[in-house]
């Protein structure tokens, strides 16, 4: 038989992983019941539960990823104030995740585009960098998602820049050549008489765009675009798929 100290100690042992376990389990129930709140869109929730998992086990990559994501889409549904402190939660806690694995570049452009939403742009230019050098096959990838961002943030002069910055980096990412194609559209001098003088550049980032994706998304918008750039056309003329280009007043 054992000892009386033996015994304790093996009680002690026992005690210890079935705490572990329960403890385990637990973290495994709150993590999976957040992943499955964030499938259904219910962010608050997903928060909720993900929070209890990094709080069981602070030391969970993927519980830190999720918990990031989940915090900004709550955030992204404020305003002002409360606008800026959700964001703030969320980007802390792509910081957590980054201690644990700071080589992540998939988690560097997740936090560069939570920056982006909070209006953080020279931050969010640093941590894209840092995404396009850890993998450099997806900075095309990363620098296009930032260009789309600031498109939609009203910021087209940086915008610019990140597509310009996508193609030197990818030079086959075709939306890349669109996007940039369509920032010189908008640089284009209009005659009375509705000829349209594009910037030198302008046809050939189109023209790129069609070569690479004949059958893309915006491979229409593209057409029309070109066309309207081919000596006099009607100025009432409107490619139905051309998207609105906004002239400067």
């Amino acid at each position: 038989g054992m000892t009386k100290e033996q015994k304790e100690a093996y009680d002690k042992a026992i005690k210890e992983r079935e705490q572990s376990m329960k403890k385990n389990k637990e973290l495994n129930d709150a993590f999976q019941t957040g992943l499955t709140a964030m499938q259904n869109k219910d962010f608050d929730a997903a928060v909720a539960s993900l929070t209890k998992a990094s709080e069981l086990d602070p030391k969970q990559l993927a519980v830190w990823q999720h918990l990031a994501e989940a915090l900004v889409e709550v955030a992204v549904k404020k305003t002002g104030a409360e606008f800026d402190a959700g964001m703030a939660k969320g980007v802390e806690a792509y910081a957590k995740a980054l201690e644990l694995n700071p080589s992540d570049a998939g988690t560097h452009n997740n936090l560069a585009l939570a920056l982006g939403k909070a209006k953080k742009f020279p931050e969010m230019q640093a941590e894209l960098q840092k995404a396009a050098e850890l993998d450099p096959p997806k900075a095309g990838q990363y620098y296009y998602n930032m260009g789309a961002m600031l498109v939609n943030a009203g910021q087209s002069e940086p915008a610019s820049l990140a597509f310009k910055k996508a193609i030197e980096l990818d030079p086959n990412h075709a939306d890349s050549y669109y996007q940039w194609g369509l920032y010189l559209v908008g640089k284009a001098s209009f005659a009375a008489d509705g000829k349209v003088t594009p910037v030198p550049g302008t046809v050939e980032a189109l023209q790129k765009y069609l070569q690479l994706a004949p059958t893309g998304q915006f491979a229409d918008a593209a057409k029309g675009l070109l066309e309207s750039m081919d000596a006099k056309l009607d100025t009432s003329y409107k490619n139905p798929n051309a998207p609105a280009v906004k002239k400067k007043k």
